[in-house]
């Protein structure tokens, strides 16, 4: 804002209005600039600005885009003055497009302007008489018409990013990590880097033990800043990584009623994509605990789990009314020694507070226990099924869209009306079956990707540290959900400290595994 100038005695005092929907330079060199014609546009007509109001970067065809300055030039009018008590008697703009864009907005501002009689108002070109009739209603008629025309340039624009969608052009902004700035070419490190998580997600590695590595790494964002679980998530779930092209988040479909693939080169195959989207379609309208499994409804603070069987553990004591307590362990650490062990929580906490194991040794056993059932179940080679169960039925179902559709189309054998009440219901078993397979194949990559670990990798990883080139937690977390459901701890019926019994864990395998 420019330095104004005290008003000289007879001008008549105003402000001034500017706004300007994209200011992509972020310099206000827009918004500079209208206020240098509205100051020279006020000299012409013996005027005085002695306050600026702008909105930067908003628009004011958009219903839901709240104008600050436009708010409080409005209630500056009615009052005749502004916060601090100087006069105000008119505005100035630079064309009635910048200060208004929709019907009700004109009708506010003549009615806040001419709420005091002798208030002013100009544009660049003209002065305007808002207290005439005829003038309201040109100003009003010419709202209507900007409305129309911002509407028809919408359209335009909606059209233009569909047609560059189904031809598979990129989208415009940012580039895209894992891509050159061409936005078509991979990035040799950005891409191997991002396959690689893609793929440890798969195998059960956790979003925030891959964002924390690659912090650890200095690995950033294309615009420098830093990643994060939420970030990495979106960047995982775009199907631009399998080249598949979207808009307005959902997958552009063919005229073939298959993907439309973009011209840039893909990191990962539509399964491996497809896997990843599984995973995270099976989370929502849950929390996410930071190792990668399902939390409780909407539980939005879930901390990292750093102990391989929080919630895995179950008390074993029976409780006075017969029923087990069944109440998932907590962890309780030693602030001196550092050892921890699982607590059952007391019973302000849903708990029984009665019984409690030392954490190390029960990691220990249970480590083995995983292992074991890894190597005799050979995940390594476990076979999977190549052909979904229900893709009869969806050639069915697509054959039965296209054969209505030839007969309206081509045969004109069925009316109008048949043809559009009976679409519907054959596009939605159609859609429904596509999207059946397209979570089942996400699912057979899942466990192809799992099949191929190398169990004795897992066994020499598994109890070295991280910076040694071990498992995450969070990664150990996911093997021994592949292989238990749970573990139910029973209590040892001695008062006071017994010796560690490993007879008094019973684990509760996966029938699959």
């Amino acid at each position: 804002m420019q330095k104004l100038a005290a008003l000289a005695p007879g001008m008549i005092p105003v402000v001034s209005y500017a706004r300007i929907s994209s200011d992509n330079r972020k310099d206000e060199h827009g918004i500079k600039d209208q206020h240098k014609i509205n100051h020279r546009t006020a000299a012409k007509h013996g005027w005085m600005v002695v306050h600026e109001f702008d909105d930067n970067d908003k628009s004011a065809a958009k219903a839901d885009v709240y104008r600050d300055d436009f708010e409080t030039m409005l209630k500056a009018l009615r009052k005749g003055e502004m916060n601090d008590g100087r006069p105000i008697r008119g505005v100035v703009v630079v064309a009635d497009d910048r200060l208004i864009r929709r019907p009700g907005d004109y009708e506010r501002f003549v009615e806040a302007c001419t709420y005091h009689d002798g208030f002013v108002f100009a544009d660049e070109k003209q002065t305007k008489n808002l207290y005439s009739e005829d003038v309201e209603s040109m100003g009003l008629f010419g709202a209507v018409i900007s409305k129309m025309e911002v509407r028809k340039m919408q359209r335009r624009m909606r059209n233009s990013h569909r047609a560059r969608a189904e031809s598979g052009i990129p989208v415009g902004g940012p580039r895209p990590f894992g891509w050159k700035a061409d936005r078509l070419t991979l990035d040799p490190i950005e891409a191997a880097m991002l396959r690689k998580a893609a793929l440890d997600f798969i195998g059960g590695t956790s979003l925030h033990s891959i964002v924390t590595k690659w912090i650890s790494e200095g690995v950033t964002t294309p615009r420098g800043k830093r990643w994060r679980t939420d970030t990495l998530s979106r960047t995982l779930t775009n199907p631009r990584l399998c080249g598949w092209r979207s808009l307005n988040n959902e997958i552009v479909m063919g005229e073939d009623g298959e993907p439309v693939v973009g011209h840039w080169e893909p990191l990962l195959t539509p399964q491996e994509w497809q896997a990843v989207q599984a995973i995270i379609d099976g989370r929502r309208g849950h929390g996410v605990n930071r190792d990668g499994s399902v939390g409780a409804p909407l539980l939005h603070d879930a901390r990292e789990n750093r102990h391989l069987l929080t919630g895995i553990l179950r008390c074993g004591k029976i409780l006075e009314d017969g029923r087990l307590c069944n109440t998932p362990l907590k962890v309780s650490t030693q602030a001196s020694s550092g050892r921890y062990s699982y607590q059952c929580p007391s019973k302000a906490k849903g708990g029984c507070g009665g019984l409690g194991r030392r954490g190390d040794l029960v990691d220990l056993y249970l480590s083995e226990t995983v292992l074991a059932k890894l190597e005799e179940a050979k995940i390594r080679t476990v076979p999977t099924s190549v052909t979904w169960p229900k893709q009869a039925e969806l050639a069915e179902a697509e054959e039965a869209v296209d054969q209505h559709v030839h007969e309206f189309m081509v045969n004109k054998s069925i009316s109008r009306t048949l043809f559009y009440r009976l679409l519907p219901d054959l596009e939605t078993e159609r859609d429904k079956l596509r999207a059946e397979k397209a979570k089942w194949e996400g699912q057979t990559t899942t466990r192809r990707v799992r099949a191929q670990t190398d169990v004795d990798e897992i066994r020499r990883r598994w109890y070295l540290t991280e910076e040694e080139g071990g498992l995450p937690i969070s990664r150990k977390r996911a093997y021994v959900r592949e292989v238990l459901h749970a573990v139910i701890v029973h209590p040892s019926g001695k008062t006071g400290r017994a010796p560690f019994n490993p007879d008094l864990l019973e684990p509760i395998p996966r029938e699959d595994v």
